[in-house]
């Protein structure tokens, strides 16, 4: 489904942008995790006793699927997220069942993260940078796309998805400031003396 250069533009440099800054994330905790496991080295994004992701990536929960790291999921799926805010861009149009199939992604990618941030948080007990970068940008994408996808028609045809897209689109802040809040409180509850 093709949109007006002027409705589709905007969500074509979120995705974009998003997607990059995530990808370079994923990327640089890919490259700490090889080092780590090839040369022992200290991943550069362990800068305290809280923040440790090398406590993180040799958890069993840094490798869900099929024993790979999480963080090459994370480079695939943000190099696609990339390519579809690049596609949007130039003009691309795609079918609805794309677009479903990238929204179904992205809650699962959402759903997922969420799990890793209370796995990290509540059960590790260590918290990643890189990761946390992933979770707000992952959070905000996923808010502001769906509504909008939904407004858009990209969902499904059905009336009151659009009505629902259009109705919650202009308050996607609130579940992005809601999951924020969680997160930010989980971690002043279990980390205090972060914050002394």
């Amino acid at each position: 489904m093709l949109l007006p250069a002027q409705r589709s533009r905007p969500m074509g440099w979120f995705l974009f942008l998003t997607g990059l800054v995530s990808l370079a994330a994923s990327f640089l905790l890919a490259r700490d995790g090889y080092l780590l496991a090839a040369e022992g080295k200290t991943p550069s994004c362990d800068i305290n006793p809280f923040f440790s992701c090398g406590n993180v990536m040799e958890s069993w929960q840094a490798r869900v699927f099929f024993d790979a790291p999480n963080q090459l999921m994370g480079i695939a799926g943000w190099a696609v997220i990339a390519t579809i805010g690049v596609a949007l861009l130039q003009g691309a149009g795609f079918q609805k069942w794309f677009w479903r199939i990238a929204g179904l992604g992205m809650l699962g990618a959402w759903v997922f993260l969420m799990w890793l941030f209370q796995q990290a948080v509540f059960v590790i007990g260590f918290l990643c940078l890189y990761c946390m970068v992933v979770w707000v940008l992952h959070t905000i994408l996923f808010w502001v796309f769906v509504p909008w996808a939904a407004r858009e028609g990209l969902l499904g045809a059905a009336p009151w998805l659009r009505r629902a897209g259009a109705v919650i689109a202009p308050f996607s802040w609130v579940p992005i400031v809601a999951t924020f809040a969680t997160i930010g409180l989980s971690i002043f509850v279990q980390f205090p003396l972060l914050f002394v």
